[in-house]
């Protein structure tokens, strides 16, 4: 049957299936639940005789129907892993393996990068796998729920972290949970058994682009001109492309225009969520929003997406050296901000 990570998480306290299909855009959770479907299977994941794991880019089905059929020895079954085998490429042959499946083998598809699309294979392999085992989507979590694993893994950890310090790690690296599980790893580290603090994780902590270029609008927004300047060195440092930072930048802008024109209506800045999609997991961004756009006039803001809006073309369409105009473009902005 379809299943998703809690109803897994269930049915893996009673027994074991026989066949799963395990993808998603979590990719950290298909690589744990993977590890602990084998380890329920067999015990010992590491067992050299009845663990057998494979490439899907370079098994065949023989190859797999081969691994399958495999007994157990002095064990009760064997487990056989595929990673990113595309399942609709050999839907036929798949799907003659699954309907002989012997009662000693649980076979787990685990998909990193190759995904499920509408294709019929895909749909003809899952209709197989239902009829004795689990097809699972591990859709990307809220940041609400990246928040709280955060605060328990830090419990589990020995340290203690505030929900609203967790939730600066979200927006500041994403809500990717390697990239966070691995950021929590060092933030312990460096907490050794106290508290994880707001100053540590801004001090130490990751950030993506986003959470970069979130700061470069913040500067520029307040008129900062030395500060902005120097956060648009470290991007070009960093070797980050131009026309990304300026989509960035751009949507930070339109974010603190939204804001404005709801403050201005008498709505929060977090009720657009509820009527944009895109801001959907993402309700943090309008209230950074907020946060700045008491300082500019709509009028300016007007103005600065016009210059971003130029900016944007040029880069399409201009011979201009792109991190020039992006220094330029900056230079505009810092301009118009300190014009107030």
């Amino acid at each position: 049957m379809a299943m998703n990570e809690s109803q897994l998480k269930t049915a893996l306290k009673e027994a074991v299936a026989s066949v799963y299909v395990l993808y998603g855009e979590e990719s950290y959770l298909v690589e744990q639940y993977t590890r602990l479907i084998a380890k329920q299977a067999v015990g010992d994941p590491d067992d050299a005789f009845n663990m057998h794991r494979f490439d899907g880019q370079t098994i065949t089905p023989e190859q797999l129907e081969e691994a399958v059929e495999a007994l157990p020895l002095m064990a009760e079954r064997t487990c056989v892993t595929v990673r990113d085998m595309d399942l609709a490429a050999h839907a036929e042959r798949l799907a003659e393996i699954l309907q002989q499946m012997p009662d000693t083998c649980v076979l787990v598809f685990w998909q990193m990068t190759v995904q499920p699309d509408k294709k019929k294979g895909w749909t003809t392999v899952f209709a197989e796998v239902e009829k004795r085992g689990c097809v699972v989507n591990f859709a990307r979590k809220t940041p609400a729920d990246v928040v709280k694993l955060l605060v328990g893994g830090a419990k589990r950890r020995g340290c203690t972290l505030a929900a609203d310090d967790a939730r600066l790690m979200v927006e500041q690296a994403g809500n990717d949970l390697n990239l966070l599980l691995c950021e929590l790893d060092k933030l312990v580290a460096l907490a050794d058994g106290g508290a994880i603090t707001r100053e540590m994780i801004e001090r130490m902590g990751t950030k993506n682009l986003e959470a970069r270029v979130f700061d470069l609008s913040k500067a520029i927004l307040q008129g900062r001109a030395k500060q902005a300047y120097e956060l648009l060195h470290q991007l070009f440092v960093q070797r980050e492309d131009p026309v990304p930072v300026l989509a960035v930048l751009s949507n930070a802008y339109a974010d603190v225009y939204r804001a404005k024109i709801a403050m201005i209506g008498g709505a929060t800045a977090e009720s657009l969520a509820a009527d944009i999609k895109s801001y959907k997991g993402k309700e943090f961004r309008l209230r950074n929003a907020a946060r700045d756009a008491g300082r500019m006039s709509v009028e300016a803001l007007r103005e600065s997406l016009a210059i971003l809006a130029q900016a944007d073309n040029d880069m399409k369409f201009g011979r201009q050296d792109l991190r020039t105009l992006l220094e330029q473009t900056v230079s505009r902005l810092i301009a118009r901000a300190q014009l107030g």
